[in-house]
């Protein structure tokens, strides 16, 4: 049986070369399992209406307003209504490191693409920033019509290399992002944390929704190297030579330590935080980005309520 686009190997998509249509590739099968699903739809709460534009989807038409006010107009639902996302990639030099066929970079960037991509189907504003040590582009977030493709264009060009400042980039964010938007971090999380964490509570304080998504390789979860070698740092170019059987056991609790700090801030500050391998699909982990949108769509709702005293 031929496997569905949602459950295409990572090895197979990083052969796709046209950013474009591998994010396609991805999203179409995520939207497919959606609507074979029983429970699609389900709990969504009606958010307001929208005037029908040629090509729309007839079945959303409420045909009794129709007749009462000879327009078409579509239900629109809180989880269709427009998210401002912001993806936020991490292009340092320890991004490029695999232990198969695709980097953690690679993984990242078709993440990103098809997070572009699915932000685009929603009708919601959907934006891009690249670093390093330093910027490397900034598209801010919009949602007209073929503002994804500049996000491609600004993807395929990025290459992984230099130091990691993920704490500059957050910050930068925090000036020129207007609060109550949704930043994605995608990266590695292999830095000093306590910059980092200081600036997404900051991001919080200024009620934007947050998700991370931490990129691993699988030979980083679990050292399984059994040989001795020289360990090289690929942003510093530190060497260490080393016998994996003498350091595993603390490599890997000083990786837990690490992450688990990490992982009990962002829940303190209310920011959904997911570990993805790069031997993964694609697809758990934009379901996983669609729920926290839904959340995050209510939260919105749930706040504007608030200042009109609840009032529709």
């Amino acid at each position: 049986m031929q496997k569905s686009p949602q459950f295409i190997d990572p090895a197979q998509l990083a052969r796709i070369t046209d950013l474009e249509l591998l994010a396609r590739t991805v999203v179409e099968g995520v939207m497919t399992g959606l609507h074979r699903s029983p429970h699609s739809g389900s709990s969504i709460e009606f958010a307001q209406y929208r005037p029908y534009a040629q090509g729309e989807d007839l079945r959303k038409v409420d045909w009794k307003l129709y007749g009462r006010t000879d327009r078409l107009y579509l239900k629109q639902y809180q989880e269709e209504t427009t998210l401002r996302c912001t993806l936020l990639l991490d292009c340092s030099a320890s991004m490029d490191y695999t232990s198969h066929s695709v980097t953690k970079f690679d993984y990242a960037r078709m993440l990103a693409a098809s997070l572009a991509m699915l932000l685009h189907r929603q009708r919601d504003a959907a934006g891009l920033v690249a670093y390093h040590e330093e910027l490397l582009t900034y598209v801010p977030p919009l949602s007209a019509r073929h503002h994804v493709r500049r996000i491609f264009v600004e993807l395929d060009a990025l290459k992984p290399q230099g130091p990691t400042d993920t704490a500059r980039a957050l910050h930068y964010l925090g000036d020129v992002l207007r609060p109550r938007g949704l930043i994605v971090l995608i990266s590695d999380l292999l830095h000093p944390l306590d910059a980092m964490i200081e600036h997404l509570r900051s991001l919080r304080a200024r009620r934007h929704d947050v998700i991370v998504l931490q990129v691993s390789d699988p030979a980083e979860q679990t050292f399984p190297f059994d040989q001795t070698a020289t360990f090289v740092d690929a942003e510093t170019g530190r060497e260490q030579h080393t016998v994996p059987g003498a350091v595993r056991e603390a490599y890997l609790e000083n990786r837990r330590n690490h992450f688990d700090r990490i992982r009990a801030e962002c829940l303190a500050w209310e920011i959904d935080i997911a570990e993805v391998t790069t031997t993964e699909p694609l697809d758990s982990a934009l379901h996983f980005f669609l729920h926290h949108r839904t959340h995050a769509l209510l939260r919105t709702s749930q706040r504007a309520l608030a200042r009109t005293g609840g009032r529709r």
